[in-house]
């Protein structure tokens, strides 16, 4: 009689487990390129920004998430991958005109500034031309480069080197003057190395960004759906103002902003 009572009671768990798992709910395939702190390799572990976000909205809608499955890769090679790939996401994006049509949109994800940074008080500018009176550095063919360019900058006097570190590292030993780079991965990793972000400013903002997560066109809508409700509930404020969203920035940047120089 008790193992019939067990057995029983047994089933009505495996049944209600079943029921609690959508129907819509298939594995999504994440591509993740090398943006840190959005999304970068840690011990192993792809971890950052967006995939903590990704991780808690999965969590809640009770889709399958599985962190070993995350395809990381440099951007070109995971960006080629998404647009072919049917029910998979594009982790970290900046949405821009070129590539509206190739993806939809969830987010914003996070506001970031496509800039020229310095240490504080060493250089001024009025305009882009400006810089050529100082050494400057690029990374090669990052969104900040390609939005100088579009601007009208030139260049053939930079120094373009390959990663962002390289570029931090030039401009922490005084090696250029200023580095034209996206602010927020700046930030991190200043607090990363142990550097005071008020030693640093912004003296040019080229563009004001988004990050967005980018999903295949060919989503379903009802999944389009829980993913975009699922990051607005993470923004919701408590009872102390501050959200879940805002819990998972401080932890990478403590609240630090670089500040913008007066022209």
């Amino acid at each position: 009689m008790f193992k019939f009572i067990f057995s029983q009671f047994f089933s009505l768990i495996i049944l209600f487990s079943v029921v609690s798992i959508p129907s819509y709910a298939k594995e999504l395939t994440i591509f993740a390129g090398k943006n840190a702190p959005f999304n970068f390799r840690h011990r192993g572990a792809i971890t950052g920004v967006t995939v903590q976000i990704l991780e808690s909205i999965f969590k809640d809608a009770n889709l399958p998430f599985d962190q070993k499955k995350i395809v990381f890769d440099s951007w070109s090679a995971v960006f080629s991958q998404a647009i072919v790939t049917s029910d998979s996401l594009l982790i970290t994006a900046s949405r821009i005109p070129e590539r509206e049509s190739l993806f939809q949109w969830i987010g914003p994800v996070a506001t970031v500034r496509l800039a020229i940074v310095a240490k504080k008080n060493t250089v001024k500018i009025k305009k882009l031309d400006d810089l050529k009176n100082y050494n400057v550095a690029s990374v090669k063919n990052t969104s900040a480069e390609r939005a100088y360019v579009k601007k009208g900058g030139d260049l053939s006097t930079f120094s373009r080197i390959s990663t962002p570190k390289q570029g931090y590292r030039m401009l922490e030993y005084g090696r250029i003057d200023a580095l034209i780079c996206t602010d927020l991965p700046f930030v991190y990793s200043l607090i990363k190395q142990g550097q005071n972000v008020d030693d640093y400013e912004i003296v040019y903002v080229i563009k004001n960004t988004k990050y967005y997560i980018a999903a295949h066109k060919d989503l379903s809508a009802k999944t389009m759906n829980i993913l975009e409700d699922g990051l607005a509930k993470l923004k919701q404020k408590n009872s102390k103002n501050i959200s879940q969203y805002d819990t998972i920035m401080a932890n990478y940047f403590k609240g630090k902003i670089l500040s913008e120089k007066s022209k």
